[in-house]
């Protein structure tokens, strides 16, 4: 793995961050309202998040499992 498992750890957050807010924009418009959600924000927020998974899933260089702990 080339990145450290902290900063596997802050990947994680920022995937979790943008679904939490994709989550807020898709559902920001009850029924009632005659306004609709931004679908182009939510699209761009959720392609983030897969291009995070991503290299995540592809970060398959090397054997060791680093970590900042060791580093500093």
């Amino acid at each position: 793995m080339q990145h450290s498992i902290e900063d596997l750890i802050r990947r994680i957050n920022v995937m979790k961050d943008k679904a939490v807010l994709v989550h807020r924009l898709r559902n920001q418009y009850s029924g009632l309202v005659e306004e609709e959600y931004d679908k182009t924000a939510c699209n761009i927020l959720i392609e983030d998040i897969q291009s995070l998974a991503l290299g995540i899933a592809y970060d398959r260089d090397g054997d060791e499992i680093k970590t900042e702990m060791e580093y500093k």
